[in-house]
């Protein structure tokens, strides 16, 4: 996708161990961005919680979102979205597009979950992040997207997304790309996306492939391991975006970060779902 020339919002942070708790050591941003104080979580101190607000509450034609965010010096964050930011559309117009860079220090730890991206009628949304994990450092980052009830074949924009995984030295470990440039015509097909990647140290698949059928509500769930050791991909996709909420947040819970290693708990319901 083309048309994206302007930089309209931008968000700089970086997070760092400092008296055993993760503190923001740089934090810039600029309207629509809001960042919230950084919340110790209950059950691990030393993991720090922020909550990156969108003020605006959607993307439009031409935005170029660009981000950086970086944990170093032993750091543990979690960056989270506060809700789901909508991307709107009008006939022929230009890309919405973001451009994230992760960066992840030697003992760091980031979980990064900006919220799934909903595409309007004639948006047209493309999404880059590239990550970078130091030997030692662990990375969850959440890439999802939701299809408006509203959209169908005459109306749908486009969605184009691409997650480039890096060593230290900046060597290209996995590229993951999804490119959807139609409608889905299958009836009843699913309407809701997301891949969840968990990359870097003790990154492993214990969370089985299967599909899980639920009335009128379906969910599919796959792992897929990534190539040069990167890490594993939680792939979902679901009839709404409840339901893929729902499955996004147990497969968040099935990764253990309150460890020295990034390890999915064996006895984790991580991927059903409930109706």
């Amino acid at each position: 996708m083309r048309g994206a020339v302007r930089v309209s919002v931008a968000l700089d942070l970086m997070f760092a161990d400092v008296g055993g708790r993760t503190r923001l050591t740089r934090r810039r941003h600029r309207w629509p961005l809001l960042v919230g104080r950084v919340f110790p979580d209950s059950a691990d101190p030393k993991l720090g919680s922020v909550t990156v607000q969108n003020a605006a509450g959607t993307l439009i034609p031409g935005d170029v979102v660009a981000q950086h965010i970086a944990v170093v010096d032993g750091g543990s964050a979690w960056v989270r979205g506060q809700g789901a930011t909508t991307v709107s559309g009008i006939p022929g117009g230009a890309v919405a597009a973001e451009r994230t860079d992760l960066r992840v220090g030697a003992a760091s730890r980031l979980v990064f979950d900006p919220a799934p991206r909903i595409l309007t009628p004639y948006a047209r949304y493309l999404q880059r992040t590239r990550v970078c994990v130091d030997p030692g450092g662990q990375a969850v980052l959440v890439d999802a997207v939701v299809l408006h009830p509203d959209l169908d074949a005459e109306v749908f924009g486009g969605y184009d997304s691409e997650v480039r995984i890096e060593s230290s030295d900046q060597v290209l470990l996995a590229l993951d790309a999804q490119l959807l440039e139609s409608f889905p015509r299958t009836c009843r097909a699913p309407t809701a996306f997301a891949t969840v990647y968990v990359l870097g140290c003790g990154a492993v698949g214990d969370m089985e492939s299967l599909s899980v059928l639920g009335g009128d509500r379906r969910v599919y769930v796959a792992t897929t391991e990534l190539p040069n050791a990167a890490g594993w991909a939680v792939r979902i996709a679901a009839w709404d975006g409840g339901t893929l909420r729902k499955v996004v947040s147990r497969a968040l819970d099935s990764v253990d970060l309150s460890s020295e290693r990034c390890r999915c708990r064996p006895s984790s319901p991580a991927v059903t779902s409930q109706e």
